[in-house]
C-alpha cells in the first residue's frame, strides 16, 4: 500500500498537466496567473494600496499604514506562492498526507511527535494587540485572494480538486517551526551513534564528527555503557525529515514528494565590513538551502505608515508569514547564518523488560502516556499510529518485550509548554522597524526557537552580531551524545536556557569585519560550547582571506567574492595526501591531476571533478565497514568529516577494514580510493582526463514535486552547469549516495546592500518569484543567479518608479 494513492494522484496530475502542453491549452494554464495590472475593489482595507512590481516580478508594496501593507504583501503571496504556502503549512500542521497519501505519514507522524502544531498555537500566546492585528491583516489578504479567485487557483490545486481552508495567524508561524527543527544538526549524529555505537570505539567516533579541528571533547562514559542495553529499533518515522534516508528507516519516496523535508539544511555565509567605498558599512548575506521549486524566499518591499507604524523595508520574506527575515530598511540592512546550535537530544531510559512502558528516571518509577495520532488521507480514510510519550519527551524507539531501554527525544517542541516562551514573531516585527545595529541585536533577544547568526550594519557607522536562539543548560550529559539515566536524582535533563547576554556576540570590532559561516563561535575557555556540530572552518577562513585584501570594498567586490570556489579543503589535505606514493596505475593518474590542480572548484577543472569524486570513495573505503547501510546518513549530515582529519591519525584502527582478513594501512585504503575515483570517472566522462569537468556531474536540476517525464519540459528546468562544493564560499553542496553529484544545497539567495546607499541593495536568487510553472517569473532569475548577477532592491519611491513594470491598485 505504500504509495500506492500518492502514485494514483502523481499520476492524475502528469496526465491533467500533460493535456495542458498541447497546443492551445495555454489558456487554461494561465487560468491561475495573478492579475498585476489595473484595480480590484473589494478588498479588506482601511485605504488604497498600490502594488508596482518590476522587470523581474518583485512587488513594490505601498499603504497608508502598517496593516494595510500586510493585507497587500498577504494578497501578492498568494498570488504568486500558494501552492508552496500551502505545503508548507500542511508541512508544520503534520497533514501533508491528506493530499499526498501514504507516502507522508511518517512525515506527518513525525510533525506532530516533535510538537510542531502545538508550537505554532504557542507562537500566537504572546503576540500584542498590535501583533495579532498585523497577523490577522495579513491573513485577510491571503482570504481575499482566495474569495476573489474561487476556483481559478493554481495549477495544482485543480489536479487535485483542492480547496484551501482558509489562512490564520496560526498559519503565520509554520515556516518559523519547521526551520526551527531544521536548523539543529546534532540529532541525526546522535541517531547514528545510537545504532552503530556497538561498534565504533570512541576515538573512532571523536574522528567521525571530530566538531572543530584540536577539539577537546568531554567525558562520555554512557557511550560504553549503551552497547550493554537491549533497546529496541528505532521508530521508522525517526529520519522522516532528511532527504534521504536509508531504507529501513522508511520508503525511499518519504520526504521528497513535496520537496520540503531537508530543504534547509546546508549551510550559510554572511559577513560586514564597516568601511566599504562610500565610507559606511557593507553588508552580505547568502544562506545556504535546499534547491527546490520554487525557491524558498520571495522578494518584496514594504512603505507606508506613520511614526510607530512606519514601515520602509525591503528583503527576502517566506510566502505564508509577514515577515521580512533578511533585509534593509532607510538605516540598517541584516542577515541571517544558521548557528548550528544544539537543541534536540536523545536520553535513554531504563524501562522494564516486562513491561516497556513502565521506565525510571532520577530513581523514580513513572508510567508512559500514550496517545493515538490520527493522520487524514485522500476521500477521508485515515490512519492511527501510537504515541507514546514520558515526561522526557516523546519514544524513538519499539516498545516489544525484552527491552531494557528506550529512547526519547526532548526538544522545544518537546518539553512542557510553558518551560520556553519564545518571542520570535515579535522579534522580526521589530527587527523590521529597527533603526541601528543596538536595536536590532536587542531585537534578537526574542528569537528563541532561531537560532541564528544575526548580522547587522547601520548608516551610522556600526556593524554588529550576536547569536539568538534558546541554549539548554544541560544536566548531567554534554548532548553530543545520547544521554543515559543513570539513577541520579533528577536524572539528565535541561536546567534552564543560557540567558541572551550570554551568548557569543560582537559590537564594531578593531578589524573592522564581521564574518560568520555556520563556524565554530566560541572557544574553548567558553563554559558553553552551544554544539559539537560545527561547519567545516573553510568558508569562514576563506571570506576573512579575502575580505582582508579588499580596501573599501564595493558591491561589486562582494559579489565576486559571494561566487569564489576556492577550496581550503583541498589546501589542507592535498599537501597530506600527495606525500604518499602509490604504483597504481589510475592512482597515479589521479594523483598527476590533483598535482596539478589550482584548488578552484569550477565547472571546467578535471582537477575539480577528481577531488570531488575522492572525497566520496575515500570515505566509502574507509567507513562501509563501519556504517554499513548508515553511511547514506553520514555523507548527508556530515561537516567536519572524517576526511578532513584521519590523515593526521595514521594509527587509527579506522584505516583497517573490518570486512578483510589483512589490516590496511592509509597507503592502501588511499591508493584503492583514488584507484576507484578514475575508474568511476572513466565510466562516466570518457577515457581522456582531458575531456573531464566537475560541471559534467555536478548540476543545478530544478525537479516539480509532480513532476513526470510527461510533464518535465513545463515543471522542471536545467540542468545548468554547477560550480562550487560543500566546502566552497559559493556552495554547491551534493549527496553522492547514489553517485549523483547533483547540487542539492545551494545559495538560496544572494544579498548585498551598502548602508547609505539604499537604492544600491541588490538581491538575486535561483528561478524566480513566480511558483506557477510557465508564468513569466518561474525562472527569469536563475540566468542571473548562475552567473552571480543580482537586481536591484531599491527603497526611494523614484529607484522604484523607475523600475516599475506593473501597477495594481487595490481598493476598500
Amino acid at each position: 500500500m505504500w504509495g500506492e494513492v500518492m502514485h494514483t494522484r502523481r499520476t492524475a496530475f502528469a496526465v491533467i498537466l500533460a493535456v495542458l502542453m498541447l497546443p492551445g491549452c495555454r489558456t487554461l494554464i494561465e487560468k491561475g496567473y495573478p492579475l498585476v495590472e489595473g484595480g480590484l475593489s473589494g478588498l479588506p482595507l482601511q485605504a488604497p494600496v498600490e502594488v508596482l512590481r518590476d522587470t523581474w516580478g518583485i512587488p513594490h508594496i505601498y499603504g497608508r499604514n502598517a496593516s494595510d501593507l500586510m493585507t497587500g504583501l498577504g494578497y501578492a503571496h498568494a498570488q504568486d506562492r500558494l501552492w508552496q504556502m500551502e505545503s508548507l503549512r500542511r508541512l508544520a500542521q503534520g497533514r501533508l498526507s491528506e493530499i499526498a497519501g501514504r507516502d507522508t505519514v511518517l512525515l506527518d507522524y513525525f510533525a506532530r511527535l516533535i510538537g510542531l502544531p502545538r508550537m505554532r498555537r504557542q507562537a500566537m500566546l504572546d503576540c500584542s494587540a498590535e501583533e495579532m492585528g498585523l497577523l490577522k491583516a495579513y491573513c485577510a489578504g491571503v482570504n481575499a485572494f482566495l474569495a476573489d479567485r474561487g476556483r481559478d487557483l493554481p495549477l495544482e490545486f485543480r489536479s487535485l480538486k483542492l480547496t484551501p481552508e482558509p489562512w490564520t495567524p496560526e498559519d503565520c508561524a509554520s515556516f518559523l517551526v519547521v526551520v526551527s527543527w531544521e536548523m539543529q544538526l546534532n540529532f541525526a549524529q546522535e541517531l547514528i551513534a545510537f545504532t552503530r555505537g556497538r561498534s565504533l570505539t570512541l576515538d573512532e567516533w571523536n574522528l567521525l564528527f571530530p566538531s572543530h579541528f584540536g577539539a577537546r571533547f568531554p567525558e562520555e562514559p554512557q557511550f560504553a555503557d549503551l552497547k550493554k542495553l537491549r533497546i529496541g529499533a528505532l521508530h521508522p518515522a525517526a529520519l522522516a525529515f532528511h532527504m534521504e534516508p536509508p531504507e529501513r528507516y522508511g520508503p525511499k519516496a518519504l520526504g521528497k514528494n513535496l520537496q520540503l523535508a531537508g530543504a534547509f539544511g546546508g549551510g550559510s555565509n554572511s559577513w560586514a565590513v564597516a568601511l566599504g567605498r562610500n565610507g559606511k558599512p557593507l553588508l552580505a548575506n547568502d544562506p545556504h538551502l535546499g534547491l527546490s521549486i520554487p525557491g524558498l524566499w520571495y522578494f518584496c518591499h514594504l512603505n507606508g505608515g506613520d511614526g510607530g507604524d512606519k514601515l520602509n523595508v525591503a528583503g527576502a520574506t517566506v510566502a505564508g508569514s509577514p515577515l521580512v527575515y533578511i533585509g534593509h530598511n532607510e538605516g540598517l540592512a541584516w542577515g541571517l547564518t544558521n548557528v548550528m546550535l544544539d537543541c534536540a537530544d536523545l536520553i535513554v531510559l531504563p524501562v522494564d523488560p516486562r513491561r516497556p512502558t513502565r521506565y525510571r528516571l532520577g530513581g523514580r518509577e513513572l508510567e508512559m502516556s500514550r496517545e493515538e495520532v490520527v493522520i487524514g488521507l485522500p476521500r477521508q480514510k485515515t490512519i492511527t499510529l501510537p504515541l507514546y510519550r514520558t515526561v522526557q519527551g516523546p519514544v524513538l524507539t519499539a516498545l516489544e518485550p525484552g527491552v531494557e531501554a528506550v529512547a526519547v527525544l526532548k526538544w522545544y517542541g518537546t518539553i512542557p509548554e510553558g518551560t520556553l516562551e519564545d518571542h520570535s514573531l515579535q522579534s522580526m516585527f521589530a527587527l523590521m522597524r529597527s533603526r541601528n545595529v543596538a536595536e536590532a541585536l536587542s531585537a534578537g533577544e526574542g528569537l528563541k526557537w532561531l537560532a541564528m547568526n544575526l548580522t547587522a550594519a547601520d548608516s551610522e557607522g556600526h556593524i554588529g552580531w550576536h547569536v539568538t536562539g534558546a541554549a539548554p543548560l544541560r544536566r548531567g550529559y554534554s548532548g553530543r551524545l545520547p544521554a543515559l539515566d543513570s539513577g541520579a536524582a533528577g536524572g539528565p535533563d535541561w536546567e534552564g536556557f543560557l540567558p541572551y547576554e550570554a551568548l557569543p556576540c560582537l559590537l564594531d570590532p578593531k578589524e573592522g569585519l564581521i564574518v560568520t559561516a555556520n563556524h565554530r563561535s566560541v572557544t574553548d575557555e567558553d563554559p558553553h560550547p552551544l554544539t559539537f556540530a560545527w561547519a567545516t572552518p573553510y568558508r569562514h577562513q576563506r571570506i576573512r582571506e579575502l575580505l582582508k585584501g579588499l580596501t573599501a570594498p564595493g558591491p561589486e567586490q562582494f559579489a565576486r567574492l559571494q561566487m569564489d570556489v576556492h577550496s581550503n579543503q583541498a589546501e589542507r589535505i592535498l599537501p597530506r595526501l600527495l606525500a604518499y606514493s602509490f604504483r597504481d596505475p589510475r592512482a597515479v593518474q589521479a594523483v598527476q591531476l590533483l598535482d596539478s590542480w589550482d584548488r578552484e572548484a569550477r565547472g571546467d577543472s578535471p582537477g575539480a571533478a577528481v577531488f570531488e569524486v575522492l572525497l566520496t570513495e575515500w570515505t566509502r573505503e574507509l567507513l562501509a565497514d563501519e556504517l554499513g547501510e548508515d553511511l547514506a546518513l553520514y555523507e548527508y549530515i556530515k561537516m567536519l568529516a572524517v576526511e578532513d582529519v584521519i590523515l593526521d591519525y595514521p594509527d587509527s584502527t579506522l584505516w583497517d577494514r573490518k570486512d578483510t582478513p589483512q589490516r590496511e594501512t592509509p597507503q592502501d585504503i588511499l591508493e584503492r580510493s583514488l584507484a576507484r575515483t578514475v575508474r568511476f570517472l572513466e565510466h562516466r566522462l570518457g577515457r581522456d582526463p582531458a575531456s573531464w569537468s566537475w560541471q559534467e556531474l555536478h548540476r543545478y536540476m530544478f525537479r516539480h514535486p509532480g513532476a513526470t517525464p510527461f510533464t518535465a519540459r513545463l515543471l522542471n528546468r536545467g540542468p545548468f552547469p554547477a560550480t562550487g562544493d560543500r566546502s566552497t564560499i559559493n556552495l554547491g553542496g551534493y549527496l553522492p549516495s547514489r553517485d549523483n553529484y547533483d547540487a542539492i544545497w545551494i545559495p538560496s539567495l544572494r544579498f548585498i546592500v551598502p548602508l547609505g546607499e539604499p537604492d544600491e541593495a541588490r538581491i538575486s536568487g535561483p528561478l524566480g518569484q513566480s511558483g506557477q510553472p510557465g508564468h513569466p517569473h518561474y525562472d527569469d532569475l536563475v540566468g542571473l543567479w548562475i552567473r552571480g548577477e543580482l537586481v536591484p532592491l531599491p527603497l526611494s519611491r523614484q529607484a522604484v518608479e523607475r523600475a516599475a513594470a506593473a501597477r495594481l491598485y487595490l481598493t476598500p
